[in-house]
């Protein structure tokens, strides 16, 4: 919500595209397209997440940008959560400071 280019967030959207739910990204939200970056995004059985969104034409790829990665910053911030929570509550520097040093790199 806090990204400028961000006109809408929709909570708990599930990982799996139902065609229910694109369905419901695509008349309620009036979403065009559903992006994702060139690497593969596949569920747990193997199969392509956004093969209905494909199907319907309703799929753009963009670039992936190298060194940019959600997982890793998601990755990131759980790791200062947990280290957060282990150490003693007055010991610890706050999860932003943390976040935004990094963790070894």
């Amino acid at each position: 919500r806090a990204v400028k280019w961000v006109h809408d967030v929709i909570p708990d959207a599930p990982y799996a595209i139902t065609e229910d739910f694109m369905n419901k990204l695509f008349n309620e939200y009036n979403i065009d397209y559903i992006i994702h970056g060139d690497d593969p995004c596949l569920l747990p059985d193997g199969t392509d997440a956004y093969a209905l969104a494909k199907k319907a034409g309703r799929y753009k790829q963009i670039k992936r940008t190298e060194g940019v990665s959600t997982t890793d910053i998601v990755g990131r911030m759980l790791l200062c959560v947990r280290e957060r929570s282990a150490s003693d509550s007055h010991n610890h520097s706050s999860l932003q400071r943390q976040f935004s040093h990094g963790h070894g790199q």
